[in-house]
């Protein structure tokens, strides 16, 4: 990877909007040692403290960031400090004990608290956490929204610039309770059908929307949205008052008709109203949002905002709209780099990808249901991966700076396209990679993560070790991991895919250990990242289920 020196404006970012007073908390002195997934003996650092300011030949100030993130899942609570290491800065996150996990909820009025004292130079919050104990939280309690703002008060309390999120809540189409109220288990599609009929009935005069859900549940389903749509606009006034620098209004796990998507179009239209610009965007996503959130507020420390290009070796690639997404992916990537503080240049404009800073390569949805979590394929088109993979080439060959967004399928990366990659070291010259969840995730996460080397290298504070692990974390996860380990475990165990599962304490280890051996495994056959491996005993389930998992990755001494 280059590590060029090229140099940005050296501000501290654009003046802040109007704030209430604010007071600096007394919080402890960070410990030295940034947690990174991956990293060896990370298990063994304290995951809440990081290191202090320490300057870079050729660069300024690392900035530090405070972190409340959606919940303590890897996504959430570790994958912003990974995008921050890139640039060299530095995450703070609370103590695991005050974290949401599951369905057990994180303890908002300690998270007040330490938001109000932590030091650091900007802060990224959840607002679901912050106000509820987190996202799942938001979903199944019936705290009143007097009480959640009592809690976000401590945003006023913060000094620096402020970056929120937060998700309008979602609708999914499942019977399954495991982060929704418990009728969901038996009425669950249902209610997604009724949200989809509810919505469509907006636009259809005199049109009702009828389901045999039972009036109870129907009323309390709507009830606790609009509490939490509430919230959102509560949200968006404390952007216009200005003391969020940025809220992010995320959508999560939605389709083309729902309730959400009717809600989260009502928040864009007032974002719109109160002139907040790119200060209130509002996209497909959830679990990215902080790792996106992390990244302007480096473009913002930096002075410095990267010029992106997009390229799709589909022609309609970037109109395609993604499964769980009410957007085409080209939309979603408009707002996903204002979010994370980038500039989109004209790709109408032949040479436009040639004067950009660095390119986005995306890999077009694909039509049809499958998905790695819920429906792995057979197979998938050799044909489009291969075209993608010509691309990628294409643009590396002609010295292009490059991340990689695999957005063909839901819940993990393309076998294809990694295999075509990783065969002749193309996968280990990228600056970036994603490809799990949903489009929104995997976008934003491509995003931040090329924002973040681009900021770095303009402020002469590259990690390029830091970009390396990070690019092999994401492949670990969002294939060997996703689309190859995952389903030939669940067929084992023979897990519904459709349901999320529960694996006991009892059979932790078990499945553990065979996790590991299916990721040694393709990881040995790829190589797509020389010199790092998932370390030995490293491999556990955060929540005691198949869907995700959490590991380490170790040197091996072998030379890339």
């Amino acid at each position: 990877m280059p590590a060029g020196a090229r140099r940005g404006a050296a501000g501290p970012g654009r003046p802040r909007h109007r704030r209430a007073t604010r007071r600096r908390g007394r919080g402890r002195p960070p410990r030295a040692g940034l947690r990174r997934t991956g990293e060896p003996g990370a298990a063994r650092r304290r995951p809440d403290r990081v290191c202090r300011h320490r300057r870079r030949p050729g660069g300024g100030p690392v900035i530090r960031i405070a972190l409340v993130p959606l919940d303590d899942r890897p996504v959430c609570r570790v994958l912003p400090a990974l995008v921050a290491a890139v640039a060299g800065a530095a995450v703070a996150t609370p103590p695991a004990a005050l974290l949401p996990a599951g369905r057990r909820a994180g303890d908002p009025d300690r998270l007040a608290d330490w938001l109000r004292q932590e030091p650091a130079d900007a802060a990224v919050v959840a607002l679901e956490t912050l106000g509820h104990g987190g996202l799942i939280a938001s979903r199944l309690h019936d705290e009143p929204v007097s009480t959640v703002l009592t809690r976000w008060a401590a945003l006023r309390d913060r000094t620096g610039p402020v970056y929120a999120s937060t998700v309008v809540q979602r609708t999914p189409d499942a019977d399954d309770a495991g982060e929704e109220p418990a009728y969901w288990a038996d009425h669950g599609r249902a209610l997604h059908a009724y949200s989809a009929a509810l919505h469509r009935a907006l636009d259809a005069p005199g049109a009702v929307a009828r389901t045999d859900v039972p009036a109870d549940l129907r009323r309390d389903f709507l009830r606790r949205r609009q509490r939490n749509h509430t919230l959102n606009q509560v949200a968006l006034s404390l952007a216009a008052e200005g003391v969020l620098d940025t809220l992010v209004v995320g959508a999560d796990d939605t389709a083309l008709a729902a309730v959400g998507t009717a809600e989260w179009r009502w928040l864009r239209t007032w974002a719109g109203w109160l002139e907040l610009g790119d200060r209130a965007p509002a996209h497909p996503g959830a679990d990215e949002i902080g790792a996106v959130l992390v990244a302007r507020a480096l473009t913002r420390a930096a002075g410095h905002a990267p010029r992106l290009a997009v390229a799709c070796a589909e022609p309609d690639g970037l109109s395609r709209v993604a499964r769980y997404e009410p957007v085409p992916v080209g939309t979603g990537i408009a707002s996903q780099a204002a979010a994370a503080g980038a500039v989109l240049v004209d790709t109408a404009d032949a040479g436009a990808v040639d004067a950009a800073d660095a390119v986005l390569v995306v890999h077009a949805p694909q039509p049809g249901e499958a998905d790695w979590a819920t429906a792995p394929p057979p197979d998938t088109d050799p044909g489009a991966a291969a075209r993608t993979a010509a691309l990628v080439r294409d643009l590396l060959t002609r010295g292009r700076t490059v991340a990689l967004a695999d957005c063909a399928l839901g819940n993990g990366a393309d076998p294809r396209l990694v295999a075509d990659l990783a065969a002749d070291g193309s996968l280990a010259r990228l600056a970036g990679f994603a490809g799990w969840n949903t489009a929104g995730n995997t976008l934003g996460s491509a995003l931040a993560t090329l924002v973040a080397y681009q900021v770095g290298r303009a402020r002469g504070t590259l990690d390029v070790d830091a970009a390396r692990r990070l690019l092999a974390h994401r492949l670990v996860d969002d294939h060997v991991w996703m689309s190859y380990a995952r389903p030939r475990l669940r067929r084992e165990l023979g897990t519904d895919p459709t349901r999320h599962d529960h694996v006991t304490a009892a059979d932790t280890p078990a499945v553990t250990a065979r996790v590991a051996a299916l990721l040694d495994e393709r990881w040995a056959a790829l190589r797509p990242v020389p010199g790092l491996r998932v370390a030995a005993g490293s491999v556990t389930l955060p929540w005691q289920r198949t869907y995700e998992i959490d590991f380490l990755l170790e040197e091996t001494g072998e030379q890339s």
